[in-house]
């Protein structure tokens, strides 16, 4: 049997080892970026923004702006601080505070561009709306043969109005527009189930 004191003094032994192995100065170290890397991050950032922005559309596809009547507004305020940008990186002089100070400028405008942009495909969803909306207009409320039960109809447009609100919705995800298709098209369905033979 190992006496007490030993196995105190192996024990103490073995954590002063894990402290040497464990500790090395290369995880502290700080490397500072130089001014070229910074303006080459910077430039890379500058150049996909001007893309997306330029490529952008009013549309309902991912990536399209979803209102023209701010479209040309925000796409225009936004192109200016890019392409301040562009200029400063192509001076030969720009410094670190002035990347910086430049990156700034983007973010008012960025943000106000990125508000309006779809981060997902409604076009399913929209054909979906301009599709039943039209048999919703064409379909009649009353009691004869053709027509729809009153809260039938009421239903229905109630159903497109929710999904009119999601196809607006700029945070909505894939998922949601599917759900919100889906809900839709059902809804169709029990319409048409109600419309009077």
């Amino acid at each position: 049997m190992i006496p007490f004191r030993y196995k105190i003094q192996m024990l103490l032994f073995a954590f002063a080892i894990g402290l040497i192995s464990c500790s090395t100065d290369d995880e502290t170290v700080i490397i500072p970026k130089t001014t070229e890397q910074y303006k080459t991050e910077y430039s890379a950032f500058v150049t996909a923004e001007k893309t997306k922005v330029e490529s952008c559309v009013v549309g309902y596809d991912k990536g399209n702006f979803r209102t023209a009547s701010k479209y040309d507004g925000l796409k225009a305020d936004y192109l200016t601080v890019l392409n301040a940008a562009v200029a400063l990186l192509a001076k030969t002089d720009v410094t670190i505070p002035d990347i910086i100070n430049s990156n700034k400028t983007l973010a008012t405008p960025g943000k106000a561009f990125a508000a309006e942009y779809y981060i997902s495909d409604r076009r399913a969803l929209n054909d979906s709306i301009v599709a039943y909306e039209t048999l919703n207009a064409a379909t009649i409320a009353g009691t004869a043969s053709g027509q729809v039960p009153a809260a039938d109809k009421t239903t229905f447009t109630t159903a497109i109005s929710t999904a009119k609100t999601m196809r607006s919705l700029v945070t909505a995800v894939d998922r949601q527009i599917a759900d919100a298709t889906d809900k839709l098209y059902k809804a169709k369905i029990a319409f048409k189930a109600a419309i009077i033979k």
